[in-house]
């Protein structure tokens, strides 16, 4: 009963009208397998007397880089605590740190909501142990606790954007993408250390398809498939205190339809993307990367730069947190050839207040080569609106 006991006190703790509780560490550093104390600051901003109960045992979970644990930690005081109008109470928490931790640690309370703490904490010499804390027959001695690694870090993000949008020019029909990206070695792994650049090679898939939901059957139209090798670092330089950025993303790419006989499409290329921005990555910003490439062994589609060209110009302006807008913009070697498409999107975080996730996306495109399979047919210009779920 203890652990559901310990949890429904904390939540009124958390509940409690008008209460705030922060908590510190006795000592910014700390040495692994010691006894440690943290104090817990309680602060009533009512105008009346807040009376709460605190449990024998707190719980507090620790995390390394590397490895995750969850403290005991014992009160000063258990029970019935008052605290005044306007006024606040410091409860002391004694507890002892894995053996096994060390460098800069987290330390984040399980039970109530308050502020995460941060702790710098040294190996232990080796004739040193911990002292046991000071037994109370009145509350539990704190158990050791150890270390469980971590899983590691997910090396897989969003390489384009993911979205589903719909459309009813020429027919009802919808376009969905899906485009995730593989960092290939582990930044922090020995071979990266030696070899940093290999900390940006990546492997990407993309696949974009066209979707005829107008006829019975619900075809789908087309689909390509892009399967990508690249080295990728958008911030090799910087300037004017950092908001202009310069990078560049080279590799190998391919590009295909998975048809067969007749209306099968594919070709390789060796392409190279410099990117320049200005602005705040994370905010307002406005960018351009073209994306330059040539084309091999496309025999099924030896015209195909007469639609596409060598160049898919991408730029941008605006904020992933508020109104967005990015266009790719291609020209053919004919003159007559060439596509755009224009995109923008809006949280729908703003929208719902806060009940949704995602993008409300919006995305026109007119010309040549929207799919593989008529890129040499220019179809009806088409405007489609939906839901990106990653951009």
């Amino acid at each position: 009963m203890r652990p559901f006991l310990t949890f429904a006190l904390l939540a009124l703790i958390a509940s409690a009208a008008h209460a705030e509780t922060v908590l510190s560490a006795g000592s910014p550093t700390a040495t692994a397998g010691m006894p440690f104390e943290l104090v817990m600051t309680i602060t009533n901003d009512d105008d009346s007397t807040l009376t709460m109960a605190l449990p024998d045992l707190l719980h507090v979970r620790l995390e390394t880089p590397a490895a995750v644990t969850t403290l005991e930690f014992t009160p000063d005081r258990a029970g019935p605590l008052t605290i005044a109008p306007r006024g606040f109470q410091k409860v002391r928490l004694q507890g002892s740190l894995p053996a096994g931790a060390e460098g800069l640690v987290t330390l984040t309370s399980t039970g109530i909501e308050a502020n995460p703490v941060l702790l710098q904490v040294q190996s232990a010499p080796a004739a040193q142990t911990a002292a046991a804390p000071v037994a109370d027959s009145k509350r539990p001695t704190p158990t050791a606790s150890r270390l469980i690694d971590k899983p590691p870090p997910l090396a897989v993000s969003t390489y384009e954007p993911v979205f589903f949008i719909v459309g009813g020019d020429g027919g009802v029909n919808a376009k969905f993408q899906i485009s995730f990206r593989y960092q290939l070695f582990d930044g922090d792994g020995p071979l990266a250390s030696r070899l940093p650049w290999l900390d940006d090679l990546y492997l990407s898939f993309s696949t974009t398809s066209l979707w005829d939901l107008g006829e019975l059957s619900k075809p789908f139209t087309d689909s390509s498939y892009r399967p990508r090798l690249f080295y990728a670092n958008y911030d090799l330089a910087r300037a004017m205190d950092g908001q202009l950025r310069f990078g560049v993303e080279t590799g190998f790419g391919h590009e295909s339809n998975g048809k067969e006989g007749d209306d099968s499409r594919s070709y390789n290329m060796f392409y190279a993307r410099p990117t320049l921005s200005f602005g705040d990555p994370d905010g307002l910003r406005a960018y351009v990367a073209p994306l330059i490439h040539n084309y091999i062994a496309e025999d099924e589609n030896p015209d195909l730069k007469d639609y596409r060209g060598y160049v898919d110009w991408l730029i941008g302006i605006g904020s992933r947190g508020g109104l967005d807008f990015w266009a790719t913009l291609r020209r053919g070697t004919r003159s007559d050839y060439g596509s755009a498409e224009l995109n923008l999107s809006y949280p729908l975080s703003k929208l719902s207040r806060g009940d949704l996730q995602g993008w409300l996306m919006l995305q026109y495109f007119g010309g040549y080569g929207e799919s593989l399979l008529n890129y040499r047919d220019k179809l009806d210009s088409q405007l489609r609106l939906g839901i990106a779920i990653a951009l």
